[in-house]
């Protein structure tokens, strides 16, 4: 039997909002008291076997922070995590140093760049909140997503840090601090002999061509994706067709 790595994003693929919730859905995740993220219940019963089956790494633009208030059934619980877009993998909750050492050599000749374009940013008053993020990215959130847009377009061609633009957010990134990266050093780290990759964003698609097998929901992003992939064209909800094809792909390799 192979090892298979299963890398994936979180929101809207694994977890989704309050707004996309029904009523036999589970709450995963607290903010200020409030629940804030949700699972199925399918999808909670096949993460215990995808768990077991898969070394299951997610791999998220979330901070450090916002990763920690995630609370996974007992089962489900991951052993690593990347965080930040790829910048600080954590062992059993624990940053591990010497990812991070490596994230910040990666990440230095933009250092400087991210702190002037922070200062810059009120230049576009569509971005309406803004932070650096663990020290990594900045992020600034609009109103809507046509705002999000141009906010993005408004600092297209003035700065060398990649922007990405997904639903009302804008996200100004080192180049090397992206999914396809931190895909790269998991395999290199973990050496498994087939990888799995879900998304449903754009800051998902540099992970597909990392990959053995990309799944991603129906839709806009299919025509911007690489590699080999397979599309949840709506039947049942997502992130039950994401976990119910990665044990489906852990069943081959184990008759293997």
């Amino acid at each position: 039997m192979g090892s298979i790595l299963f890398a994936s994003d979180l929101d809207n693929t694994l977890l989704f909002s309050y707004r996309h919730r029904q009523e036999t859905d589970q709450c995963v995740e607290l903010l200020e008291g409030k629940e804030q993220s949700f699972c199925t219940v399918r999808s909670l019963e096949l993460l215990a076997q995808v768990n077991r089956k898969t070394r299951f790494v997610p791999v998220t633009t979330r901070s450090v922070s916002q990763y920690r208030r995630i609370h996974w059934p007992p089962d489900c619980v991951p052993q690593y995590a990347v965080t930040t877009n790829g910048g600080i993998l954590l062992d059993n909750g624990a940053e591990d140093p010497a990812w991070h050492s490596q994230t910040l050599e990666l990440t230095a000749p933009w250092r400087e760049e991210l702190s002037n374009l922070a200062r810059r940013l009120p230049e576009a008053p569509m971005l309406r909140r803004s932070r650096i993020v663990d020290g990594l990215y900045l992020f600034a959130a609009c109103d809507d997503g046509e705002s999000a847009q141009a906010g993005g377009a408004f600092f297209a061609g003035q700065t060398s840090l990649e922007i990405a633009v997904s639903g009302r957010k804008v996200y100004f990134f080192p180049p090397p601090l992206n999914k396809g990266t931190a895909v790269r050093r998991l395999r290199e780290k973990f050496r498994p002999d087939e990888v799995i990759c879900a998304g449903d964003s754009v800051i998902d698609l540099p992970m597909f061509p990392m990959a053995g097998l990309g799944l991603l929901p129906d839709g806009a992003l299919l025509s911007a994706a690489a590699g080999i992939l397979r599309v949840h064209r709506g039947a049942g909800r997502f992130p039950d067709f994401v976990l119910e094809t990665v044990l489906d792909a852990a069943g081959a390799f184990e008759r293997l």
